[in-house]
């Protein structure tokens, strides 16, 4: 979370559209109007144990200042971590450059963790955490101590658990489990982020944020203050929705922070829905940017900070649309690329009839696309395609299939 002082009167007359962009893409929202009883049991798995395991280790780092040599090591063990859940497609770093006095022009970089959708591959449901602390008390930053467990270690393990639970299902829209680097001085790495995914027009249908949920005042019931500008209102109406059919005894309302941001705000300045639930706007924890934001102290109710995971999950299983078939289930339509890797051309080849075939790089910029009748197979010139990872999203008559394309 990144401190502001900011006139309570600019606030007050800003909170309900500050520098909200236009739509880039209109969507309807799910109709929650009942527990779906899959997403409610893996609601029900969101493991505490596993929160304070991420916390503790997020912890465990000197620091995890952006400008610190510490912040490479916790990407290292977080792109580790996505790795080795089997339901995540691609891990991929997306890279941005400081341009603030005092820091760094490279730091780490943003870890986006790809969990692609079976039938509308091309739509993105994102969650998101910025992995980075803060502790301004001395200039080196290798030296002080950041440890940042409610800022925001917390919001990382939620978002960790839910892919740790969702990975092992299929879904109609692609999935990004996606963390932040250099939020705390200016939301820097999501800013960049989404300002490419809105030049690209990537087609993002809402964006969830989490971040710090982990304090609790002493003689406070759980409940979730929910920042959204005006313009998002439909897709916090969802999140309302998620809340009151699952968890109708907890409290949620909108609300605003007049002392800062967090990287909800870069989605919805480009033009993306997207909603930041906290923990309380008005007794958030005091310990943030400070040596003593720690497990016990500043994190003070783990049951809090699943309950945020839990929503997270909810909001995001629905939204993506949950297939009912496990992840080993799912009868995939057969394509094949050959050769992969590729150099000038390569073949696709489908048992179904193709329909559809559409090239798009690792942020969702479609690099070609083509409509095709039916036929069984497809040759594309790939000689202009600059060295990478790419997506091939085939549709046919069974169904979208999405590949791994190497291009040398």
């Amino acid at each position: 979370m990144i401190k502001k002082i900011w006139i309570a009167l600019f606030v007050l007359a800003g909170v309900n559209g500050f520098a909200q962009a236009p739509h880039l893409f209109e969507h309807d929202y799910p109709s929650v109007t009942a527990e779906s009883p899959a997403i409610r049991a893996l609601m029900d798995s969101v493991s505490v144990d596993s929160i304070e395991a991420t916390i503790l280790h997020l912890c465990s780092y000197q620091t995890r200042r952006c400008d610190s040599r510490h912040i490479y090591d916790v990407q290292d063990w977080l792109i580790a971590r996505y790795n080795s859940l089997n339901g995540i497609d691609t891990v991929v770093l997306h890279d941005f450059k400081i341009s603030k006095p005092g820091f760094p022009e490279e730091t780490a970089d943003n870890i986006l963790a790809i969990q692609w959708g079976v039938t509308k591959p091309q739509e993105f449901v994102i969650c998101g955490a910025h992995y980075d602390s803060w502790n301004g008390d001395t200039t080196d930053p290798d030296t002080v101590r950041a440890p940042g467990a409610d800022d925001n270690a917390t919001g990382v393990a939620g978002i960790f658990e839910t892919a740790r639970l969702l990975s092992r299902h299929k879904f109609d829209r692609t999935i990004i489990y996606a963390h932040w680097n250099a939020e705390e001085i200016g939301l820097i790495g999501s800013a960049a982020y989404a300002k490419e995914c809105a030049e690209n027009q990537m087609n993002i249908v809402g964006y969830f944020n989490l971040d710090m949920t982990g304090y609790l005042e002493e003689g406070s019931d759980i409940h979730i203050n929910l920042m959204y500008t005006t313009q998002d209102s439909l897709f916090a109406d969802y999140v309302f929705d998620v809340c009151h059919v699952y968890f109708p005894e907890m409290p949620i309302w909108q609300d605003w922070l007049a002392w800062g941001d967090s990287d909800y705000s870069s989605f919805n300045r480009n033009g993306y829905p997207a909603v930041h639930p906290f923990e309380d706007v008005r007794a958030s924890s005091p310990f943030i940017h400070t040596r003593n934001d720690v497990l016990g102290l500043s994190v003070n109710n783990l049951e809090q900070s699943r309950r945020f995971t839990q929503v997270n999950l909810g909001a995001v299983a629905h939204l993506a649309g949950l297939s009912q078939t496990s992840i080993g289930e799912f009868d995939n339509p057969s394509i094949a690329l050959y050769p992969n890797p590729a150099k000038e051309r390569i073949g696709i080849v489908s048992e179904e009839g193709l329909q559809r075939i559409v090239i798009q790089n690792l942020i969702g910029q479609v690099l070609e696309a083509c409509t095709l009748g039916d036929q069984k197979q497809y040759s594309l010139d790939a000689s202009h395609f600059s060295p990478g990872l790419y997506l091939v999203i085939a549709t046919t008559t069974k169904g979208v299939a999405v590949r791994r394309l190497i291009v040398e």
